[in-house]
């Protein structure tokens, strides 16, 4: 695995649609040549004014000559959602990374099991699509506030509607009536699916507590935010204690102090190693690890991926033992 970014692509924005109260989509072609065809899952770095990089879920999985994505207009927004909702314009250019998945779709799986809360929405459109294209079984559990801010129904109705085998649940728990949706039934009554789910951290959690007894390899989560401590609620803290790194390329060892992480070590000696969330959910930084053990503290790799220990996401996760020796 290469840790050297790619150049970003230069997309011009085709048009954008209103996809519910506070979603936008936004249709970007490519300003020279094709796109690199996306997989079902997958997301896009965005980057915008000011040094800002954020993510955002491809909803046109297989699509080459265009990209689409929706973004909510986050009221706590560090600039990027606000951005896009309040500056970006149809003929505005954007530039955008390759696409990347830490969300990949089971394909063979005999029914998929598909949960979106809020803009959560948007990955899981991509697999219903493809999933549908493939004449799999799915059935998809959508929750939101009201009808008002649930984007893409009407995509998702057609695809439920034209599916031999494909169901379509929506629950508004913030409507006349209406009551959060109860996961544990959910998983009890599709035994031997696989089963996803993407949004907020609660409806995670709660997916997560669920599907305890399920084999790992059939759950898949996407978080749009750290972990959070029970106690406090801030981040959750990391092992505070020193190690070095050794670097494959140049034999350089770096010292890793207790009080700064990994990724900040490495920039501040001039690696080439890209990052953007620094909170272990985007997957941006993520490095091959040659040699050592890593302490993991991402919310990306699979439970499979962190015991073989190949790969880490350097913005938080650390080191077990002494030193790891990283592909840089």
């Amino acid at each position: 695995m290469s840790t050297t970014p790619h150049p970003p692509v230069a997309t011009r924005v085709r048009s954008i649609r209103i996809e519910a109260d506070g979603i936008r989509s936004f249709e970007l072609w490519p300003v020279t040549g094709t796109l690199s065809e996306s997989e079902a899952g997958a997301h896009v770095d965005v980057h915008l004014p000011g040094g800002l990089t954020r993510q955002y879920s491809l909803i046109n999985p297989g699509e080459s000559h265009r990209y689409i994505i929706a973004v909510n207009r986050d009221p706590s927004s560090r600039g990027g959602s606000r951005y896009l909702h309040e500056q970006v314009q149809v003929g505005d250019e954007l530039l955008i990374g390759l696409p990347r998945n830490h969300f990949p779709l089971n394909e063979a799986a005999p029914h998929s099991v598909l949960i979106a809360g809020g803009i959560g929405v948007t990955p899981l459109l991509a697999m219903a699509r493809r999933l549908s294209r493939l004449g799999r079984s799915w059935t998809f559990y959508y929750c939101a506030r009201t009808r008002a801010r649930a984007a893409f129904l009407e995509a998702l109705a057609q695809l439920a509607g034209h599916a031999a085998d494909a169901t379509l649940h929506c629950i508004f728990d913030g409507e006349p009536g209406q009551a959060a949706l109860e996961l544990a039934p959910v998983v009890g009554k599709h035994a031997g699916a696989d089963f996803y789910c993407c949004g907020p951290s609660p409806l995670l959690d709660a997916f997560t507590e669920a599907c305890a007894a399920i084999a790992p390899e059939r759950v898949h989560v996407e978080f749009f935010g750290a972990a959070r401590n029970a106690q406090d609620g801030s981040v959750a803290q990391q092992a505070a204690r020193p190690f070095q790194v050794v670097l494959n390329s140049s034999g350089r060892t770096l010292d890793v102090p207790a009080d700064r992480s990994l990724l900040d070590v490495l920039l501040e000696h001039g690696l080439p190693v890209f990052s953007s969330c620094r909170e272990g959910i985007c997957g941006s930084c993520e490095t091959q690890v040659l040699a050592g053990e890593p302490d993991h503290h991402d919310r990306v790799l699979t439970p499979q991926e962190r015991a073989t220990g190949r790969t880490m996401m350097v913005c938080v996760s650390r080191c077990k033992g002494e030193s790891l020796v990283l592909a840089l």
